[in-house]
């Protein structure tokens, strides 16, 4: 939700509640902040006012748990020049937990979805394929281990599962801060409904059919898709903090990877804004190429 303040002042406020998907209570908090910060971070706000806590927890969930939860959102927070500032906490059968975050910035400064426009670039700023990066790693911890044994390398998978762990707990706020000095058209971030399901949002939102030819991808993760049934391969895979999907002029790319690589991150150009004959939509190329790779 963004509000036009006044000619100085826009905020922007995002909610993110989601079941944990990592046992380590502090690696979980990171990753409860990074994901509720993303989605301010995708309208370009870059200062994060603040970051209130919502936990949802069994009765005998260990207070350690919850401590350590709440002391990984705040060193998260830190790192970002904000902090922790209160929240919500009651009672649930199962462990629920979340963020409401608060950010400002300059109205010349707010991308929306709906901006993209005939012609625009798409970029991505991280590799695909937490999902099944974590599920693996919920795998290896009960009766299914032997099975994925069976198929998968241990070590490549530990390996996997660490790639996504640094995808879930890095911020995309050196992503906002290019775009902000580039000068972007429309950014979404990429979660729940996959690369294709958040570039359909664009492409409905813009009017214009976004084609996607390349997908990054953490390294082994297809694999390790196709064995799950997860929906990788045709883009739909979910993510958890996931990168930004930002559209751009063409002129203003080389720039945007700069402005990234300076920070040590990477980004791919994955596609393209086109004219749409009928309903807009986004979808893969026939000759879609993916790019297995690694992350900071």
């Amino acid at each position: 939700m963004v509000r036009i303040v006044n000619d100085d002042v826009a905020v922007v406020e995002n909610v993110d509640i989601f079941t944990p998907i990592h046992d380590d209570p502090h690696i979980q908090g990171e990753i409860i902040a990074c994901n509720a910060t993303n989605d301010v971070f995708a309208m370009g706000a870059t200062d994060i006012v603040s970051l209130q806590a919502f936990l949802a927890y069994p009765t005998d969930l260990p207070e350690e748990i919850v401590v350590g939860v709440l002391k990984g959102m705040s060193c998260f927070m830190k790192d970002l020049g904000s902090k922790l500032t209160g929240g919500q906490t009651i009672h649930n059968p199962c462990p629920v937990f979340g963020g409401i975050s608060l950010g400002v910035t300059h109205p010349r400064n707010i991308v929306y979805s709906s901006g993209a426009k005939l012609g625009d670039v798409a970029v991505l700023t991280k590799p695909l394929g937490v999902q099944s990066a974590m599920r693996s790693y919920r795998d290896l911890q009960d009766e299914k281990r032997d099975a994925l044994l069976t198929k998968f390398d241990e070590q490549s998978l530990l390996k996997m599962q660490d790639v996504a762990v640094r995808i879930m707990t890095k911020s995309n706020l050196e992503v906002a801060q290019a775009m902000n000095e580039v000068g972007v058209n429309a950014a979404t971030d990429i979660t729940g409904f996959g690369l294709l399901g958040h570039a359909s949002n664009v492409s409905s939102l813009s009017g214009v059919d976004v084609v996607i030819d390349r997908l990054p991808v953490i390294k082994g993760a297809l694999k390790l898709a196709e064995f799950f049934g997860h929906k990788l391969a045709s883009g739909f895979g979910a993510e958890t903090a996931g990168g930004m999907l930002v559209f751009m002029e063409s002129t203003k790319v080389e720039l945007f990877h700069e402005l990234l690589a300076d920070k040590g991150l990477p980004c791919w150009t994955v596609g393209k804004a086109m004219s749409s004959e009928g309903s807009p939509c986004a979808l893969l190329a026939q000759d879609v190429q993916f790019i297995e790779t690694e992350f900071p």
